[in-house]
Order: C-alpha cells, then structure tokens, then sequence
C-alpha cells in the first residue's frame, strides 16, 4: 500500500492502476504529438490554402490602413503610433506566404518537404490572424499633427539644394548651403543663430526653404517652427505662428508679454526633453527682441534660430542684443552660366535651337545682373514669345525701363533707407557713376562734404568718417557691393538702373548719360538740373546753349583731345561747387574756371593737363579741396 503522502490522493491504488494511468497519460500526449507532426504532412495543401485565403484578407486590411494613413499625412493628422510597424510587418509577413507558397505543389513521397510545408504555413496563419485582430484595435483620431513636429523618416538627401522643376540647382550656392547646414549641426554656442543675408530677389528664403527640408530629412530637429516678420512686424501674429507650430501651444488671450512667457515655458520644457529646436524668422527688416517671441538669453540647448534679412546690421542687432553670437551665411547673385542656364530652363530657348532669341537673353540675363528672381520674372513673360517681344524687353532694360516687379525689388530696399536722409543722399549720389564703375568712397566723401549732403561735419575727416559709416549701411543693406579694389563700392546693374529710372523721372533733377551722348537733345538743356554725369566718348564738343545755373556738380569722364569746350563754358554754372573729371584730356581753361567763385572741390583723375594750367587755381578763393 503507498500512502497520499507520496501521491497525493488518499485512495489505496495496486501498482498496476498507478502503470496504467501513468502509461495512458503519455500515450495521449505522444499521440497528440505524433498526430500534429502527420498533420503537418497530410494537411500542407489545405494549410496552405488556408494561409493565402487569410493572406488576401489582411492584404485588403493592410490596404485600407495604408489609405488612411496617406490620407492623414496629407490632413496632417495624428497617426497611430502602431500603424507603421504593423505595415511592415504585413509586409514581412506576405514575404513569408510567398515564400511557402512557392514550395506547395511537390509530390506525395516528399514527406519532409511537405511536413516543413505544413509546418511553416501553419506558423504563418497564427501570425496573420494575431496582425488582423491587432488592425481590429488599432485607434484612429481626427486630431491634428502640431505643425512643427519633425516625424518624418530621413530620406535621400544631399547637402546640396534640391534641384526644382526649372533646374536652379546652382553650384555656386553649394559653399553657402553647406556652412549655414554646418551651423545648424553644430551643438556649440557659437552658431546658435544663424543668418541667411543678399539683396532682395537673390534667394535667401529659397535656401531657407531648402536647410528648412535637409533639416527635417535627417531629422536635426523635433520641432521646426516659422513665422514671416516682413517689413513691419506684428509680434502678436509671430508668437501665433511660432505657438501654431509647437507642441499644446495653447497661447492665452492676453498680453504680449504673458503670451512670451507662455512660449518661454514651451520651448524650455522642450529642450529639458531633450527635443531640439529650429526658430525660423523670414524676410526681417527691424530689429526685434528675441524674449517678445519666447527666446531667452542664452537660448536654451537644443534651440536655433534661423534668419533671413537683406539688411546683415539688423540680424547683427537681434543677436547683440540678446547676448548671442551670429553666424551671417551670404547669399550671392548668380555666376553668369548659372543665370543663362537658369534664363533658359524657364524660357525653353537654346543656343542650338535659336541663337538670335538666345544671345538677346544673354544680354537680358546680364542687365538683370544675374539676380535669380528678376531673371525668373522676366523669362516668365517671354516664354513662348516672338523674337519682336525678347528686342522690347532689352531695349526697356537698356534704358532703365524695368519690369514693375522687378523695380519693386530694389524699391523696398530703398524705401527702407528714406528715413537715413545721409544714407539716401550718398546712395543716389552713387548712382552719377556708370554701369560696373569702381566708385572711390574718398570722392564720395569729398562731394558729400562740399555739397553738404552731411549734416553736421565741419572737416574732411568727419566728412570721411560718416561717409564710410553710411557706405557700411548701404553694403549690410545690400544696396552696395564691395568694389573691385580696396577703397571702392560698387552697385548692382539693377539698383543702378533703379536710380537711373527714378532720375529719368525727375526725381532727383539730374543729368546722367554714360551711353550715346552724341544724340544729346534740346529737352536736356533745361536750367533746372542740379547735377551732371556724362560720359563723353563720342562727343566732340559742348552745345553753346550749355547753362545750367542751378548746377552744383559736373562729373565728366573719358574724354578725348577732340573734345572742345567753349570759352564760356563755366559762366552760367555760378552756383558750381564741385568738378570731378575722370580721365580727361586737357579738359579745362583756365580762365573758364575764374568765373566758378564757389567752387569748392577740383577732382581730376588720370586727367592729362597742361604744365601751366594750374595758374588759376588761387583766383579760386572758395576751393577747400583739390585732388590730382
């Protein structure tokens, strides 16, 4: 007898019940188990009809979560966090029914093969009803994706901008994408604002645009936000867009300084998460506090800010101010082939196919001084047009006609700097010189001084310190480009024409012919103009009729022995204060110019003169500056 200690029950059992049930236990398990195994070889073909019958529903299951998802990143809204895994795991799974299905119609006598058959699709249709009772769970919502949120999967991209559709993937460009890239990865302090900076219509917010997708294809950043500031900026309307695009940024309707301070908190928590953040303001033109918009000083790890700006003192300002340092990336003009390349993308028209429209282009190209939107303006226009239309537009260009949208580039660049009385006066007096001249700053200072374009200045040297300081201005404005040489300015061929057409227009009441000045007309002899600039190739003497009472400067330039001036030239300029020639030819007498008792400034550069013709100058008791 064995007692319940040893077996648990307290029934007296022989020792042949307790074999027999023992026995009869494994032989049960050992059944099921063999007969599972010889179901694997007897049911392969049933299972594997089974496995792609339940194959086609989840197909049709993943289908229709695929829509929906599409749908809601197109919406932009909330995708469940599941949904992408159990995509690709459709996917893995389908690989697999493939795979088996391949492997089903072999014959009878290949037990082991059917037998793994059997087995591995057996295996599969567990997997495919667990995915299609998870889709079963899987939660939809109409809620919306914060704008900001980086979530996208890094695709193939290249440090250099994306080629568009009209093919402006410009090389040049390649240099200034890739540093202000390098300052967007950089984690140290130093590159912790960024500033894209060029004339207006060069393309800063386009490169914006392109670092903005780089950004978000590689995942630099959890969260992009933007706002454009433009010309007068409504810090409400910026902290709306910035709050739009961040996370429950919920901003309050209250003051200026609560709804920053409820930015403030957004963006710490944030970088306390360790989720990096992209701040980007486009086109601004005044200064404006970073903490208005929830940006405290030093900005919190993690953060960036990205600026574009015609103007470089103005982003100078917005990072001084908050103790930051600046980055400033420059944003060129095109190279010459780039435009021509880009003119013709747009156009349609090739050197091969037609080089009459195509080398008016070049010139049109060359007036637009390779600037990227004026170029994409005008070619605009002149895509499928007759050759008649291509001669129009040049001969517009050529004489300073330019396109309104194109004028309207340059014309808020200068609105802007109306209100710099000095500024404006040295810019518009940069405007007497010709197309790609080499303008010394020490022949601006020396007009400014003598015409009193300065306000305050008694001396040369303050004459000179305040002109370079606008000279300064105008260049971070983009309205001036360094000139070739050390002490020189430049002006690009479309601000140039901007003046030359505000000019043509009486305003200022000028003269300036750098261009065929033999077909000088009566209509240009009026006595109201205050200041001359001609050219004088070509033309072989002054007409007799030449009084301008009103005049203050007469700038001439590249004027050969032929040219005669007549003996009276100077006796109706008496309000004359300064002469500037530039490579004359004995351009002057000297009894001509004791009847100029205001004169006050004598410029003459590279200018061929008489060994005795300075014998007049002390008749000339009113001149403080005299250059030779």
């Amino acid at each position: 007898m064995i007692s319940n200690c040893l077996f648990g029950c307290s029934c007296h059992m022989t020792m042949e019940q307790i074999a027999s049930q023992i026995i009869g236990g494994v032989v049960n398990i050992l059944t099921r188990h063999i007969t599972k195994h010889i179901q694997h070889v007897t049911s392969s073909t049933k299972r594997v009809a089974d496995m792609i019958s339940k194959m086609e529903v989840l197909k049709g299951k993943s289908k229709d979560v695929s829509g929906r998802m599409e749908g809601n990143q197109r919406n932009r809204k909330v995708i469940p966090a599941r949904v992408e895994g159990w995509l690709i795991e459709v996917e893995d799974v389908n690989k697999e029914v493939q795979s088996i299905s391949t492997d089903v119609n072999i014959g009878c006598l290949h037990v082991k093969k059917r037998y793994r058959v059997g087995r591995n699709a057996l295996k599969t249709i567990e997997k495919i009803e667990c995915l299609i009772n998870e889709e079963e769970k899987i939660s939809w919502s109409d809620a919306n994706i914060p704008l900001g949120r980086v979530d996208t999967k890094p695709s193939a991209s290249t440090l250099a901008p994306s080629p568009s559709c009209e093919t402006n993937d410009f090389k040049s460009r390649d240099k200034a994408f890739e540093d202000a890239l390098k300052y967007l990865q950089q984690d140290d302090k130093t590159s912790q604002v960024i500033a894209l900076c060029g004339m207006g219509g060069v393309g800063k917010t386009t490169m914006m645009e392109q670092l903005k997708k780089v950004a978000e294809d590689k995942q630099m950043f959890k969260w992009i936000a933007k706002s454009v500031v433009g010309q007068n900026p409504d810090i409400l309307s910026v902290q709306n867009d910035i709050a739009a695009y961040l996370k429950n940024c919920d901003l309050p309707n209250a003051s200026k300084l609560v709804r920053a301070e409820h930015l403030t908190k957004t963006i710490a928590k944030l970088s306390e998460d360790n989720k990096k953040v992209l701040i980007i303001l486009d086109d601004v033109w005044k200064k404006i506090e970073l903490k208005d918009i929830g940006l405290t000083s030093p900005l919190p790890k993690g953060v960036k800010l990205l600026l574009t700006s015609r103007d470089y003192n103005i982003c100078k300002q917005i990072a001084c101010n908050a103790n930051l340092d600046l980055q400033v990336v420059k944003v060129d003009v095109l190279e010459e082939a780039e435009a021509h390349k880009f003119f013709s993308g747009i156009t349609g028209v090739l050197e091969e196919d037609d080089p009459d429209k195509y080398h008016i282009g070049c010139d049109i190209v060359k007036k637009c001084g390779c600037l990227p939107l004026a170029i994409k303006l005008i070619a605009s226009t002149l895509k499928s047009e007759e050759i008649f239309v291509w001669r129009s537009r040049l001969h517009c260009l050529n004489n300073n006609d330019l396109d309104k949208n194109v004028q309207e580039i340059i014309k808020i660049s200068y609105e802007y700097i109306e209100e710099d009385e000095e500024c404006k006066a040295i810019f518009l007096h940069c405007g007497l010189f010709p197309e790609d001249a080499n303008i010394p700053i020490e022949d601006l200072a020396r007009h400014a001084c003598c015409l009193k374009l300065l306000k305050n200045v008694s001396t040369l040297r303050d004459a000179r310190d305040k002109t370079k300081t606008c000279v300064q201005k105008l260049i971070h404005a983009n309205l001036l480009i360094n000139g070739d040489y050390v002490g020189c300015v430049k002006m690009h061929d479309l601000v140039l024409a901007f003046v030359l057409g505000r000019v043509s227009n009486g305003d200022p009441s000028w003269i300036i012919n750098h261009g065929d000045v033999s077909k000088w007309g009566r209509d240009e002899m009026s006595k109201s103009y205050e200041k001359m600039s001609l050219t004088c190739r070509g033309l072989y003497e002054f007409p007799r009729e030449f009084k301008y009472p009103n005049m203050d400067l007469l700038l001439l330039l590249n004027g050969d022995e032929s040219l005669k001036f007549s003996e009276n030239f100077y006796e109706n300029m008496e309000h004359l204060q300064v002469i500037a020639y530039y490579q004359m030819s004995y351009p002057l007498l000297p009894r001509s110019l004791k009847c100029s008792t205001n004169l006050k400034a004598l410029c003459l550069h590279s200018c061929k003169l008489m060994f005795d013709e300075f014998s007049f100058i002390g008749d000339l008791v009113n001149l403080v500056l005299e250059n030779k």
